[in-house]
């Protein structure tokens, strides 16, 4: 439990992002054309320095990811995490079967850049339409790392204090034979986190008067 959320806050935010993580969820489907399975998301609120250890610990090997930059309602910085050697297998599933190894690696970067585009626009449109709040995103970058340096990866080029934390989303993917566990991460700057506390305070103070 976040010490800047209650648990109803808290409860909310897993909603949402269950919401958010379906419609990313439907995108993806249609790029593999098949079924895609989720778990229900896993939220943990965490310092910087409580989440150094926790990537180690779930995700023990090298990383594929893309991450994304947004500010609005609330400023930070978006990660979709999954194993590196896995990543081409998406990609393969993405592209399709028939592409030989050679074209699909050429073409990795790109989407997997798309891929990230796709699910964390999803996740954070989904999160600020439903809170009536207006969010921006950058372009999505790709990066691979090792898990004792991800965090210099998510954490903010201006964040020299400290001043953030993570909110971590565990999810597990599945489609048709293949399984892919990922993670969101999503980095907020506390500076900005009074305003996304706020959004959510609304939103239960307007549920209870409907």
């Amino acid at each position: 439990m976040s010490p800047l959320l209650s648990a109803d806050e808290h409860e909310l935010v897993v909603e949402l992002m269950n919401i958010g993580i379906g419609r990313a969820a439907n995108a993806l489907s249609q790029m593999v054309q098949d079924e895609v399975l989720l778990s229900v998301p896993q939220l943990q609120f965490l310092h910087p320095t409580e989440a150094s250890g926790c990537f180690c610990h779930y995700m023990p090997g090298a990383l594929a990811g893309i991450m994304q930059d947004f500010s609005g309602f609330m400023t930070g910085r978006a990660a979709l995490l999954f194993p590196e050697e896995r990543s081409l297998e998406l990609v393969r599933a993405i592209l399709g079967e028939d592409m030989s190894i050679g074209e699909i690696s050429e073409l990795e970067q790109e989407t997997l850049a798309e891929l990230g585009n796709i699910l964390l626009n999803n996740c954070l449109a989904t999160l600020a339409n439903l809170l009536n709040q207006q969010i921006q995103t950058d372009l999505p970058q790709v990066f691979n790392v090792d898990p004792p340096h991800l965090l210099n990866r998510l954490t903010l080029t201006e964040d020299q204090d400290n001043t953030s934390f993570i909110m971590l989303v565990h999810i597990k993917f599945s489609l048709r034979e293949r399984d892919l566990e990922g993670y969101l991460a999503f980095v907020i700057d506390v500076r900005s986190a009074d305003m996304f506390v706020a959004a959510l305070q609304e939103y239960l103070a307007e549920l209870t008067v409907r």
